[in-house]
């Protein structure tokens, strides 16, 4: 269960959690209203001005959001050969119902293919539009919000992987690569002679 210390919501917690989550296979134990308790940190660091503490924080929540969302997927998947259930891990309300959703889906999925092999090849899948099908508008639009803050640089000498200022970990880079960083972070490399605007 989680420590009565580690119940206030704070920077150092989510960072905490998100490192847990990072670093373990599992599913890490939190309360159940964690995510509630994090929108309200957020809408108060939103409130009190400070837009980098709260960029900051709301890109460490979205990574332990991902991180947790993925161990569900795989749990859901597992779950078709293990027999897993939604009791034995450590999923928050919302997580539980994706969990039982997507293992709902795998079976159905599973059923299916099943039931086409069975049936040599006469039952029906259902058509699933493919990426090519999707208008070229839409494939563009997707791609400039995709480099909306970023910028393309290319590399002058040899770059380590660094930690930006996001916190995410970038690189390592060669001399003669282009790359797409975050601004703030293409900026620095370009500050210190190790980058150029491609």
């Amino acid at each position: 269960m989680v420590e009565e210390e580690d119940s206030v919501l704070s920077f150092n917690r989510l960072r905490k959690v998100e490192k847990q989550e990072r670093r373990n296979e599992d599913l890490s134990s939190l309360e159940n209203d964690f995510f509630l308790s994090a929108a309200q940190y957020l809408e108060d660091k939103e409130n009190s001005g400070n837009r980098r503490e709260y960029m900051n924080a709301k890109r460490l929540f979205k990574r332990i959001v991902s991180q947790r969302r993925q161990k569900v997927v795989k749990n859901a998947r597992l779950s078709l050969k293990s027999d897993i259930k939604a009791s034995e891990l450590s999923l928050l309300p919302r997580e539980t119902e994706l969990f039982l959703s997507l293992k709902d889906d795998f079976e159905q999925h599973e059923h299916e293919i099943e039931d086409v092999v069975e049936n040599g090849g006469s039952g029906s899948v259902p058509r699933v539009e493919t990426p090519s099908e999707q208008s070229q508008e839409e494939a563009e639009q997707k791609e400039e919000e995709t480099r909306e803050g970023y910028e393309s640089v290319l590399i002058k000498q040899d770059v380590p992987e660094f930690m930006g200022t996001d916190l995410e970990s970038y690189g390592p880079f060669e001399q003669g690569e282009k790359v797409d960083l975050p601004e703030e972070n293409a900026e620095i490399l370009k500050n210190r002679g190790s980058a150029e605007t491609a």
